[in-house]
């Protein structure tokens, strides 16, 4: 143990859901149970909770093709809930929270500093700034797409705010708004309804609150929303201008190639003749974004120029849509396999092909149905040509059955952006398709596979973009109030594209609010799944705190499965910065509820869970390790090259600690998982100072009672094999207490 590790950590630190009607579940859980909240924490910790949650790392491979949720810049743009500055790695966290009761997040600070860079000023610009400096308040009105939610960034910016609070975009009423001091808050895409309601003298009342607090609000409002500009012109400006798309992707190219030399060959192919002529199209500021991301690749060798192209939007709607339009693709089963591969690539060649056969006779009239449906000869058609004309090819894989993994031919298409853009292309031009495709969809959601019904979820929720209403009906409502868990899970997946949708957020919000508020189990229990995918990613703060109002529900169907959700949520931190801090912090809130209360033992059960989770990729040198361990050490390392950086991390994992060990119900579990990261520093050395930290902490900060227990295990786990790393810690601790 080194000199560091024998200071005294404790210096510097003290109903009417209708025509549905809620269904008996055949999992329920009994209330006759004799003791549930022991059935609850031993079904938990089990195998169960473990599979659902690695399923649903694995149905967001299905969905991510579907899903590009730029503004204005990375992948999750504007949609994580982070309190701070990055302080390096992960290690993003501030204590200081907005108890404005709207607040679903905080844009995030690279996405700032994106907007910051490559935002370019158009005429009204100066106008915006002018009304919002005057009035505080903002109304951008424009269509979607054009950059109204980054311009309403790059205002805010002026503040000198380092903090951009994303307000809900579903609120209800605006007039009964608090703001704080200090703060500037963004509205992307005001709900319908709520935009209706904008009146001088609700924005008047506004401007009165932000003045006496010293802070700024720009709402974006889609031009579909009929608004006065009369009544409301001292607030509001027709938001329709664009910079150059050659503008736009210079300054976007100059954020992805920092190297001057690369910027200057990004420059010489934005003059391409390829690329001017794709320019030529009416690109949005997300599709100029999204080819400055691919030619950067082509600077970098990572791809080819051509390779490229053919991943950028508009080259492939216009590939998809000559496809469609040749003469030798016009035949039924060549469409319908086509739009088969759009949803189900990637998966097996046979599960395809009978997926195909099934949609092939729900497009036909009722009376081709009955006709022979395979005429065709039997060796009139290779399928290694067949699938050269569909655009598609087979690899060797793998697909989960019920005894393991087996050997599997795969099927899926050359270019995996052809996915959405045969959907779209489908629901647009072929209407009469649409009700046989979703039912089609809809059945394959009980398809046997796992790998075919993740597939289908995220198809619904890519057809949903386009008419919310129409498959919430056809397909997403019949899932989630099915009795049929498996459904409903297909619910909360695809539920969780069209949120990144700015003029669709505002209503799924509001729909799984609704379900999770509803007297109605099935779409309770569906909302608070849904809560733990990407919804809860793109409006953190909303998630969780439906989440703790579904836990004080005491539903304790609810548990396992909110449990998971907030898990899942933990688990996005790998990618998304802050995210574990949010989660911990939200978690040692929940705890300070009575220690007899259900939400204070779900809240410890969940850190239980935590305590043992590690990171999906293995490409750093903790990812062995349990992923609180791994926050432990970096901040170990920050403190080391900074003193002054506060332990936030070791605060709130020592007190989870001590409460989990203080409940009966986990304290057995919690102290297992604490032995396993005792044995983890009997090989990884680094760990040593951090658990001494930890224990001591424990046992400083602890009544008599539980300063006995855990020097009792320590004692204990000492006597199995000496020198061990609790025989260490217990010397050092009856050192520092004269035991």
């Amino acid at each position: 143990m080194s000199d560091d590790s024998d200071q005294n950590p404790s210096s510097g630190q003290q109903n009417a859901e209708n025509p549905e009607q809620p269904k008996k579940n055949e999992g329920a859980e009994s209330a006759n149970h004799t003791n549930p909240e022991e059935e609850f924490i031993k079904n938990f910790v089990g195998k169960d909770t473990a599979r659902n949650i690695n399923e649903f790392l694995q149905w967001q491979g299905a969905a991510n093709v579907f899903i590009d949720a730029r503004s204005g810049g990375a992948y999750f743009a504007n949609q994580v809930d982070i309190t701070g500055d990055v302080v390096g790695g992960n290690q993003t966290k501030s204590t200081k929270r907005s108890y404005v009761k709207e607040i679903a997040g905080l844009v995030l600070t690279t996405d700032i500093e994106k907007v910051r860079s490559v935002y370019i000023e158009t005429t009204r610009y100066q106008q915006a700034k002018s009304i919002l400096k005057k009035k505080r308040v903002l109304l951008l009105w424009g269509d979607s797409k054009i950059g109204k939610q980054t311009t309403a960034i790059h205002l805010l910016l002026h503040s000198q705010n380092q903090e951009i609070f994303e307000i809900d975009p579903a609120v209800e009423d605006l007039s009964s708004f608090q703001c704080e001091a200090k703060q500037v808050y963004v509205i992307d895409t005001l709900a319908t309804d709520s935009a209706g309601k904008l009146n001088s003298y609700l924005l008047k009342g506004l401007n009165q609150k932000l003045s006496q607090q010293d802070s700024y609000l720009v709402i974006t409002v889609d031009s579909r929303v009929r608004l006065s500009p009369e009544a409301l012109q001292e607030y509001i400006l027709h938001w329709s201008e664009l910079p150059t798309s050659e503008e736009l992707l210079e300054k976007h190219l100059a954020w992805y190639l920092k190297d001057q030399a690369m910027l200057d060959v990004g420059h010489s192919l934005i003059h391409s003749d390829s690329v001017r002529q794709l320019l030529k199209n009416n690109v949005l500021p997300g599709d100029v974004d999204r080819l400055a991301e691919l030619l950067a690749k082509v600077v970098r060798k990572e791809l080819e120029l051509e390779e490229a192209l053919a991943g950028f939007s508009v080259r492939v709607r216009e590939q998809v849509e000559s496809w469609f339009e040749k003469e030798e693709n016009q035949h039924l089963s060549k469409y319908v396999f086509m739009i088969t591969l759009a949803v189900l690539s990637g998966s097996s060649y046979q599960a395809v092909l009978d997926a195909s056969k099934r949609l092939q006779f729900l497009s036909k009239s009722p009376s081709a149905q009955k006709e022979v449906t395979d005429a065709e000869p039997l060796f009139n058609r290779r399928r290694s040509q067949w699938l050269k004309e569909v655009c598609a090819h087979s690899s060797e894989g793998y697909e989960n059955t019920e005894f393991g993994r087996s050997p599997v031919e795969l099927i899926e298409l050359d270019n995996p952006k052809f996915q959405p853009a045969i959907l779209h292309y489908v629901w647009k031009e072929y209407d009469h398709l649409r009700e046989p495709l979703l039912l089609w969809l809809y059945e394959l959601g009980s398809d046997p596979s796992f790998e075919v019904r993740i597939r289908a979820a995220a198809a619904v929720g890519e057809l949903s973009k386009y008419a919310f209403g129409f498959v919430l009906q056809k397909v997403l409502r019949p899932w989630a109030n099915s009795d049929d868990r498996r459904l409903q899970r297909l619910a909360a997946q695809a539920l969780s594209i069209p949120v990144f949708e700015s003029d669709l957020a505002p209503q799924v919000m509001g729909l799984l609010h609704h379900w999770s508020t509803v007297n109605n189990p099935n779409l309770r229990w569906t909302a608070t799944a849904t809560y733990g995918g990407y919804v809860g990613l793109r409006f953190p703060d909303i998630a969780l705190r439906d989440l703790l109002a579904i836990a004080k529900s005491g539903d304790r169907q609810l548990f396992s499965v909110l449990a998971e959700s907030v898990v899942i949520l933990f688990k996005a931190g790998e990618f998304l910065p802050g995210q574990y801090f949010t989660v911990l912090n939200t978690l040692q809130i929940w705890t300070q509820q009575p220690q007899t209360n259900m939400v204070n033992h779900l809240s410890l059960a969940i850190f239980l869970l935590l305590m043992g989770q590690t990171k999906v990729s293995a490409d750093s040198n903790n990812s062995h390790l349990p992923i609180l361990l791994s926050l432990l050490l970096e901040e170990d390392q920050l403190v080391k090259e900074n003193l002054k950086t506060e332990r936030t991390y070791e605060k709130i994992i020592t007190g989870l600690l001590r409460n989990a060990f203080n409940l009966k119900l986990t304290r057995k579990l919690v102290l297992d998982e604490l032995h396993n990261w005792l044995k983890l520093a009997d090989f990884d050395h680094r760990l040593l100072p951090i658990l001494w930290r930890i224990i001591y902490l424990l046992v400083d900060l602890g009544t008599q009672r539980e300063k006995d227990r855990i020097l009792k295990y320590l004692q204990r786990w000492a006597d199995v094999e000496q020198p061990n790393a609790a025989s260490k810690i217990l010397s050092k601790i009856q050192k520092y207490f004269n035991i």
